[in-house]
């Protein structure tokens, strides 16, 4: 059953498609949006919840484990290395272009499970102010959504 906390996290994979199509990542602001109830305190399905921070700890782990291995993929003395463990399908090229487009999805689904997190704390020492998990909360995470995507596609924009 889909939740509207996972439209936030898939609106972090949506930046890998912005390599195809540029403006792609106007979807992943727009899914951010539909799924604003989720910054909701009373929400039962909240980004605020134990549930949603394990959901984005095993996001973490994947991309980073990818994120490893492209990387030592793109490297030049280990390239050799992954391109004969994966049986050729990871090619040097190959491994930088995955490399690079794993770092938005890492970097924002870093940035969620860390605003995730904070609210979290905040909850637990007792501060329940509606403004800031509405809010201040929300335009963090979409501050730093902005920004990382423009910082990463602002690489491959000449």
């Amino acid at each position: 059953m889909w939740r509207k906390s996972d439209l936030l996290g898939l609106s972090a994979l949506v930046p890998i498609l912005s390599f195809i199509f540029q403006p792609m990542w106007i979807l992943g602001i727009i899914m951010i949006t539909v799924s604003f109830k989720s910054f909701d305190l009373n929400f039962r399905d909240s980004i605020y919840t134990a549930h949603f921070r394990k959901k984005t700890s095993l996001g973490l782990l994947l991309l980073s484990i990818l994120e490893g291995i492209t990387g030592f993929g793109a490297g030049p003395t280990t390239s050799n290395f992954i391109s004969e463990v994966t049986f050729g399908l990871m090619s040097r090229g190959l491994s930088l272009e995955l490399h690079l487009a794993l770092i938005t999805p890492l970097a924002l689904l870093f940035v969620l499970h860390t605003v995730s997190g904070f609210g979290s704390i905040l909850i637990s020492k007792g501060i329940r102010n509606q403004t800031v998990y509405r809010y201040v909360i929300p335009a963090v995470w979409l501050g730093m959504y902005i920004v990382t995507v423009y910082l990463d596609l602002n690489y491959f924009i000449p």
